[in-house]
C-alpha cells in the first residue's frame, strides 16, 4: 500500500485509493500522442492531476487538482480543445464519479467528463486506438466509456443524466448480418449503443479486423427496440464495404477537430 493512500484514508478509503492510483500508474502516459503546443498540454500532467485529485481531501486541492486537468493535458478549456489523453482518463474519472466520498470529488470528475465531450479534438490528433478497433474518433471512444457506467450516472441525478445524454449521441453500430438487396441497397442487422435519431445520417464505417482507413456509407433508415437491437438499410454499397463485424460510427464525429 502507497504512503500516499495512506496518507489520505478519506480520499477514497485505503483500499479503493490503491486501485485508482494503480490504474493511473498502469496507463504509460508518456506514449500517448499529443500536440507540441505547450508544456502544459504534456500527458504526463493529466496522470499527476489524477493522482492529486483521488488523494485531495479539501476543496482547495479538489479544486487545484481539478484545474490542472482543465489547464492542458485532459482538456484545455479556455481554448475547447480535448486532447488524447482523456481517453486514458475516463475511466478513471467515472470511479471517481462513482465511489468519491464526497460530492464535490464527484462533481469535478463529472464536469471534466462533460468538457472532454464538449471540446473539440486537437487537429490530427481526433482519433485513438482501442480494444475494440483502430482511429476510433476520440469523443466516440470517451462516450463509450461513459456508457458504460450508466447505472452510477444515472444513480448520480440530474448531472449524470445530461452526461449519458450527450454520450448517447456518439453512437455505435456493431453489424451483425447483411444482406444486399436488388436496388444496390444493403440491408443489416445491428446493435446500437446510444441514440441514432435523424436518418438519413452518414456513417463512419469501420471493418472488423480493420484494413485500412474508414469509408464512409450512408444510413438511409433505422428502426431500433427497446434493448438496442436494430435494422439498418444503407445506401447503395458493394457487400464487402460493410461486412459483418464492421462498427459503425457518426462521421460528423471523425471530422471534429479544433
Amino acid at each position: 500500500m502507497t504512503s500516499d493512500a495512506l496518507d489520505a484514508p478519506d480520499a477514497l478509503g485505503a483500499l479503493g485509493a490503491v486501485d485508482v492510483l494503480g490504474a493511473i500508474d498502469a496507463v504509460n502516459w508518456s506514449e500517448i500522442p499529443r500536440p507540441t503546443w505547450h508544456a502544459c498540454d504534456e500527458p504526463e500532467r493529466v496522470g499527476q492531476a489524477l493522482r492529486q485529485l483521488v488523494l485531495s481531501t479539501t476543496a482547495n486541492r479538489t479544486g487545484d487538482a481539478a484545474a490542472l486537468l482543465a489547464g492542458g493535458g485532459f482538456v484545455r478549456g479556455h481554448a475547447g480543445v480535448v486532447f488524447p489523453a482523456a481517453y486514458a482518463a475516463a475511466p478513471i474519472l467515472l470511479e471517481l464519479v462513482e465511489h468519491g466520498p464526497r460530492p464535490r470529488v464527484k462533481s469535478a470528475a463529472l464536469g471534466l467528463l462533460s468538457e472532454a465531450l464538449d471540446c473539440l479534438p486537437a487537429a490530427g490528433h481526433n482519433r485513438v486506438d482501442t480494444p475494440c478497433g483502430t482511429d476510433v474518433p476520440l469523443c466516440c471512444a470517451i462516450a463509450r466509456h461513459i456508457r458504460s457506467r450508466r447505472e452510477a450516472l444515472v444513480a448520480h441525478g440530474r448531472g449524470g443524466g445530461r452526461l449519458l445524454t450527450e454520450a448517447d449521441r456518439h453512437w455505435r453500430l456493431t453489424i451483425d448480418e447483411v444482406e444486399p438487396q436488388a436496388d444496390g441497397t444493403l440491408i443489416a442487422l445491428a446493435v446500437l449503443e446510444g441514440s441514432l435519431q435523424g436518418a438519413p445520417v452518414a456513417a463512419e464505417v469501420h471493418p472488423s479486423p480493420s484494413t485500412g482507413p474508414a469509408s464512409t456509407s450512408l444510413i438511409e433508415s433505422l428502426t431500433v427496440d427497446a434493448i438496442g437491437a436494430a435494422c439498418v438499410r444503407l445506401g447503395v454499397a458493394p457487400l464487402e464495404a460493410v461486412p459483418a463485424g464492421s462498427i459503425l460510427y457518426p462521421a460528423e464525429c471523425g471530422l471534429r477537430e479544433h
